[in-house]
């Protein structure tokens, strides 16, 4: 057991806190130096070369940090925010943590919409605002809108646009399975679910279950809510010759997502594995 440090030496405190956290993660020295960091608001690098010591508030708040995060709340909410396609995105416990293999759907939707003049994107359930506003950045020419049923989250991804400093994506709130455009007007619909089914909930880390929003998470049904609906009245939201890209889950989830646009006739489709060779995300033309 690593006793409290008594200095205030930054490697002290680091060796003190991969110790707690060492119970709850596979990399608790390089989550440590992460929160460390954020809480100095520095890089990893800077970390190592600029702060041998800290300040004893400093001090004080690392450790109250490390025991939340011993106590299974997640590193990000802690710090209030995270790293999404090399951008800085604040977070509240009201929107989604973003994960790495949404970035493969941001990746599609640039690849998609990069030739196309002033393409007219929506996101759907937006939350803090990553996809609509990751898609915004390396689009510049496109015009993207974020939607989501959450007033509060729509707070953060407003913050976080202004953020980023960008002009061409904005938000609204909606309820997606409820409401409709009375005609399609977007040219790509961008989606990451709640996929995960509820009888799967409990066996979730428990870092994510007790602590992100469940409506981000779960349809609080077998999963596949959203794709039903789509399949059903995606020509009501895209043009034809438009596209759907959203993310999917794992195991068997991604040809049932994908089954329901097929039996839909929606003939274009395919799915795209993430870089660890899992098929994530859904791309389906609107004919």
């Amino acid at each position: 057991m690593v006793p409290v440090p008594k200095d205030n030496q930054s490697n002290s405190w680091l060796d003190w806190s991969a110790q707690q956290l060492s119970f709850i993660i596979d990399d608790p020295r390089q989550e440590a130096k992460w929160l460390l960091s954020a809480l100095l608001n520095c890089t990893l690098s800077e970390l190592q070369l600029n702060y041998s010591e800290i300040s004893t508030d400093a001090a004080t708040t690392f450790k109250q940090w490390i025991k939340r995060r011993s106590a299974g709340e997640p590193a990000q909410y802690i710090a209030g925010w995270t790293e999404f396609y090399a951008r800085r995105f604040n977070l509240t416990k009201d929107v989604l943590i973003p994960r790495q293999e949404t970035e493969r759907l941001v990746d599609v939707a640039i690849y998609t919409f990069q030739e196309w003049e002033n393409p007219r994107l929506v996101d759907i359930g937006t939350g803090a605002g990553c996809i609509a506003i990751s898609v915004a950045a390396e689009l510049p020419h496109a015009d993207v809108e974020g939607q989501d049923i959450s007033l509060t989250s729509l707070a953060v991804a407003e913050e976080n646009a202004e953020l980023n400093k960008l002009s061409n994506v904005t938000f609204m709130q909606s309820n997606f399975l409820n409401n409709y455009p009375p005609q399609p007007i977007y040219n790509g619909l961008l989606m990451n679910p709640p996929y995960i089914p509820k009888d799967e909930m409990d066996s979730l880390m428990i870092e994510v279950r007790d602590h992100e929003p469940l409506q981000a998470l779960t349809d609080y049904s077998d999963g596949l809510t959203f794709y039903r609906h789509l399949a059903e009245y995606a020509k009501k939201w895209v043009f034809p010759g438009g596209w759907l890209i959203l993310e999917v889950g794992l195991g068997d989830h991604p040809q049932k997502a994908a089954d329901y646009f097929r039996t839909n006739n929606f003939n274009q489709l395919e799915l795209i594995a993430d870089f660890n060779g899992d098929d994530r995300v859904l791309k389906v033309q609107v004919q």
